[in-house]
């Protein structure tokens, strides 16, 4: 069974960095509209707005325009590293062999406590530097469970993030027996 490590309302009030791989999902899912039903803005650090947006190959120009019109919309946050952040970032990044995005996103997240990453190793080093992440496709659990979505549209959400991330199985059958369960 699923369960929220967090008080599901506390990210509802926060900005939560993110890594690229969300804010890509987002966009191919086209799920920015709901995604922030669970979590009011979605922050991005330079080199992760750089991975998604900037440096992006042309063949994913509607994926960057719907990330770009969610930055309009103010579901993504740009935002720049300070002195701290920039080296955090950079230990984060030597010590546990991860891209500049991620470790940007964990740099952020170390005051806000939670992050939004999605790369296997990314979420073991935030649980090990006492972060708590979620995966992106957690986030129709999330809002879900704070009644913004009901079950059909938790669902809905869940299966279009899914194909696009290349769910496994078992992850699948997981989160749609926990929003199953939880409706009963």
């Amino acid at each position: 069974m699923l369960r929220s490590v967090a008080k599901v309302e506390d990210l509802r009030q926060e900005e939560i960095p993110v890594d690229a791989t969300t804010l890509i999902y987002l966009g191919k899912a086209d799920a920015f509209g709901e995604a922030v039903r669970a979590v009011r803005t979605f922050v991005a650090s330079p080199a992760v707005w750089r991975e998604a947006v900037d440096d992006a190959p042309e063949r994913y120009i509607g994926d960057v325009r719907k990330i770009r019109a969610a930055e309009q919309e103010g579901a993504v946050k740009q935002v720049a590293l300070g002195d701290r952040d920039r080296a955090l970032a950079s230990t984060i990044r030597a010590n546990h062999r991860l891209g500049q995005g991620e470790s940007e996103a964990l740099a952020l997240a170390h005051r806000r406590k939670y992050a939004i990453v999605d790369e296997g190793r990314a979420t073991r080093v935030a649980r090990a530097l006492g972060l708590i992440p979620y995966s992106t496709l957690f986030l129709p659990v999330l809002a879900y469970d704070v009644g913004e979505l009901d079950k059909a549209e938790a669902k809905a959400l869940f299966r279009r993030l899914a194909v696009v991330a290349g769910a496994r199985a078992e992850v699948v059958v997981a989160i749609e027996e926990y929003l199953e369960e939880k409706g009963k």
